[in-house]
């Protein structure tokens, strides 16, 4: 008898405490506030940090015989190849630049590839080539286009054109991108 009394005296109160905890807890952490009306400061504070986390990504497309500039927002990141990427992605985006002509039909970004070197790699299909129909300036255009696109939404030295993963001499005929296309991107040209 003392035995079960014991236990009575000890196991009833622990019982009592961990239900009123749950309770308690579930009360707390669980309970649904839309009913009152009332917006929690917390979500508030996330829905103004979601719309402050955009980040702003400069795009260049060619535009008759300028440049013009749109800037789209991206989710806020600090990783330099997702910028890259989305900005030259978003360049080669026909259904995002005004100008459709701008690039040659089909043509695609293959691969971005950022080099120790702080060179930007920017690997396109073939039909940047195949395609392309224009003179030196529609070709120095999209130059100029990858170029500012790269390097006013990353911080790198230069940027180097690839054609399906490999070096080319030309895109169009007019301009050789064997090389780094800083040399070619920065030129001012009078028209």
């Amino acid at each position: 008898m003392r035995k079960s009394r014991l236990i009575f005296l000890v196991v009833l109160p622990l019982i009592v405490l961990i239900v009123g905890t749950t309770v308690v807890y579930y009360y707390i952490m669980w309970k649904d506030d839309s009913r009152s009306g009332a917006t929690s400061l917390i979500a508030l504070k996330e829905r103004e940090k979601l719309v402050s986390d955009a980040r702003d990504v400069k795009v260049f497309y060619p535009e008759g015989a300028a440049l013009n500039i749109m800037i789209i927002k991206i989710k806020q990141t600090f990783d330099t190849m997702k910028i890259a990427e989305t900005a030259i992605g978003e360049l080669f985006n026909l259904n995002a630049i005004p100008n459709k002509e701008a690039f040659p039909s089909n043509a695609r970004v293959l691969g971005i590839y950022y080099g120790i070197d702080k060179i930007l790699y920017v690997d396109l299909s073939a039909e940047i080539k195949r395609n392309f129909q224009g003179d030196a300036l529609k070709e120095f255009l999209i130059i100029k286009s990858i170029y500012e696109t790269a390097t006013s939404n990353v911080e790198l030295d230069d940027v180097k054109i690839l054609i399906n993963g490999k070096e080319d001499e030309t895109i169009g005929g007019h301009y050789d991108i064997s090389s780094p296309i800083k040399r070619i991107a920065t030129q001012e040209v009078k028209i």
